[in-house]
């Protein structure tokens, strides 16, 4: 008896001792939660700093010589307006332009005919905050720190990563493109999704763009409410059936406005990610479903949008870029290609991507130059003649040549970066090679589990679809692209933050 009292006295105290070391684990983890500050590079934020006043000033360019190349009538550097147009998992095919059938789609198709369509574009990753952050970085996600989709404050998410002690907002030491051309004086203004952080100093209005109207994260994201601005012009929960309405209008309204200089407007819709609306009057429209029914609501904004410039006289002076984050989610056709959103197969990352400048860009063009969206930022440094910034990395490319010439493209190696474990994948002109890793498997959706398989590799040629492993058939080819992989993924090892 005295044993097992023994046994029953230290066992309570285990059980006491394991309850009070939890809740301080608890109390301790909460404290982390509560007084987490994401850190700044202060080093970095200051050559960022000093950069764009030398852009301000005017005593750089790309040239060295200050003041850019003339155009024959002697008026300076060649400064189209920008216009990118960003859709929120928009598949490959699901625009007329691109083979849709069920959806109809005249405006953005007729942007195509009158411009370029790429056939080869990648969106920088597969998932929404990590591609946004590339893209308009011009560096892949794990070199701009956010390599993640972030999420409202407060929300379980959001604590496991502040407890981790991830970013939760795209650093500020980050370029981004609206400050460079803000710096280069360019009005600039966004309206949609930003989803790079939803406070300080991460928000539009911080990161270079002069007005903003829309929302800080996806729509499927609580609460949901649209921005002017800092300010809350619509309380959430916002009626998403309004959007297309809101989103057209503050464009419309930035559009109208008189521009003493370029502008450069950021159209970030959150459509056609889940959960769509649309309103009454739309119901029915395509026959692709509510599906269509939004896809076709966002051709009439484009439609709108290419009114009011015909109108003001400055369609034809006006870079325009329309194109998706990432593939498509539970709907959307990925174009007869393997993968969705969230993965590294090409539905996941090949997307649409359309250019529209009449001044540059001969009507009718269509081009399977391999492009990526760390690609946009090089290239537009290039055009306007800016440098890029000393003390950082930039993985784009500038492919003007090939966007606004015509020129033959590129031999270079595309980079599939997954959304937590880096590098999935390489590609160089024909072939694709996967590292090996999970792969979902099991019976039905609820039930998968990963299986890790591979290394592969695919002759997208052949197989776009990459159903066939060819590493048998082609053995020095996938011990390249496997020297090439494992060169890159010791780079990135070496230097994460691609810093000079």
């Amino acid at each position: 008896m005295k044993f097992l009292r023994w046994i029953i006295r230290i066992g309570g105290t285990l059980v006491l001792a394991s309850l009070v070391a939890g809740l301080l684990v608890m109390l301790w983890l909460g404290a982390r939660i509560a007084t987490y500050e994401q850190l700044d590079d202060a080093d970095h934020l200051r050559a960022k700093n000093e950069y764009l006043d030398a852009i301000r000033s005017g005593s750089t360019s790309r040239d060295g010589e200050g003041e850019g190349r003339a155009d024959e009538d002697g008026s300076g550097t060649d400064r189209p307006n920008i216009l990118i147009i960003l859709f929120d998992d928009l598949g490959y095919g699901d625009l007329g332009a691109y083979g849709a059938r069920s959806i109809s789609t005249p405006h953005i198709d007729g942007l195509a005919e009158a411009g370029l369509r790429l056939d080869n574009y990648y969106s920088p990753s597969p998932v929404c905050t990590s591609s946004r952050a590339a893209m308009l970085t011009g560096r892949y996600a794990p070199r701009a720190g956010l390599n993640l989709v972030v999420f409202p404050s407060g929300h379980p998410i959001d604590r496991t990563l502040r407890a981790a002690n991830s970013n939760i907002r795209l650093p500020a030491e980050e370029i981004l493109l609206p400050e460079i051309l803000e710096a280069a004086g360019y009005t600039t203004a966004m309206v949609g999704k930003w989803h790079l952080g939803d406070h300080s100093p991460s928000l539009p209005n911080d990161r270079g763009f002069g007005s903003y109207t829309g929302a800080l994260y996806s729509n499927d994201m609580t609460p949901f409410a649209i921005y002017r601005d800092d300010e809350i012009l619509y309380e959430a929960p916002f009626d998403q059936t309004r959007m297309n309405e809101v989103y057209t209008a503050a464009v419309v309204e930035f559009l109208d406005r008189d521009h003493a200089s370029p502008f450069f407007l950021y159209y970030a819709h959150n459509f056609p990610h889940i959960p769509l609306f649309s309103p009454d009057t739309d119901h029915g429209r395509s026959r692709a479903g509510l599906y269509g029914d939004v896809i076709e609501g966002l051709d009439d904004s484009v439609g709108t949008i290419l009114e009011v410039l015909e109108r003001r006289g400055e369609l034809d002076d006006t870079l325009i870029l329309l194109t998706s984050d990432n593939g498509p989610w539970y709907e959307g056709n990925p174009g007869a290609v393997r993968g969705r959103k969230n993965q590294t197969w090409e539905g996941g990352m090949r997307v649409p991507f359309i250019a529209h400048w009449p001044k540059r860009i001969r009507p009718g063009r269509t081009s399977t130059a391999p492009v990526v969206g760390v690609d946009l930022v090089p290239t537009l440094l290039a055009l306007l003649e800016l440098p890029s910034p000393p003390d950082r990395i930039l993985d784009g490319l500038d492919l003007g040549a090939q966007l606004f010439d015509g020129a033959p493209p590129v031999d270079r190696l595309i980079h599939y970066f997954g959304m937590d474990a880096g590098l999935d994948a390489i590609r160089d002109g024909r072939f694709k090679y996967h590292r090996r890793r999970g792969v979902r498997s099991g019976g039905s959706d609820r039930f998968s589990y990963n299986e890790t398989w591979g290394p592969w590799l695919f002759d997208l040629e052949l197989d776009p679809a990459e159903s066939y492993d060819a590493t048998r058939s082609h053995p020095d080819e996938a011990a390249r692209m496997a020297r090439l992989f494992a060169d890159k993924t010791a780079e990135i090892a070496a230097n994460p933050r691609g810093w000079r």
